[in-house]
């Protein structure tokens, strides 16, 4: 019997928890954004410095939506720039990184681009493109992987 690839697939909704260890970064709930190319993390507080030949990039997050007392502070290589387009008609030269997303059971390299537009309601949009290999998203759920809330207090995870 033939296996059906779909079944093989992580079912995720149009909103999910995702967490990035290598940024320190336990959860952030992420919006699942179809029509994207690429996936964005909502920065603050950023610089650049070289370390030998490395371009480095100190920034923060605020992890938590419609909360801007709980900061996370990350140090990462840059991996390239990229011209982003936003829905307001602005245009401005973003810095990329790649570092290990968790989502569910899955664990994936991406690359995430840095903006620093935090009015952005969600502080995390994800890209299914980046991931379109692993997994099949639902757009009319959402927490298909978990609801962290309703496990634990993030902002007590964060502390």
């Amino acid at each position: 019997m033939k296996k059906n690839k779909n079944s093989l697939l992580l079912d995720i909704g149009w909103c999910e928890w995702v967490s990035f260890p290598s940024l320190k970064i336990p959860a952030i709930e992420a919006q699942v954004v179809m029509e994207s190319k690429q996936s964005i993390l909502n920065i603050f507080d950023f610089s650049t410095f070289k370390e030998g030949e490395d371009l480095m990039i100190s920034f923060g997050v605020h992890p938590i939506q419609d909360n801007n007392d709980v900061e996370v502070y990350s140090v990462m290589p840059v991996k390239t720039r990229r011209l982003v387009s936003f829905a307001d008609g602005d245009r401005e030269w973003c810095y990329v990184i790649e570092t290990e997303m968790r989502i569910g059971s899955m664990k994936k390299n991406i690359d995430l681009t840095l903006v620093n537009r935090e009015e952005s309601i969600f502080r995390l949009h994800l890209a299914p493109q980046n991931i379109k290999s692993l997994v099949k998203v639902n757009p009319q759920k959402s927490y298909l992987t978990g609801d962290i809330v309703n496990d634990y207090s993030i902002s007590n995870s964060l502390n």
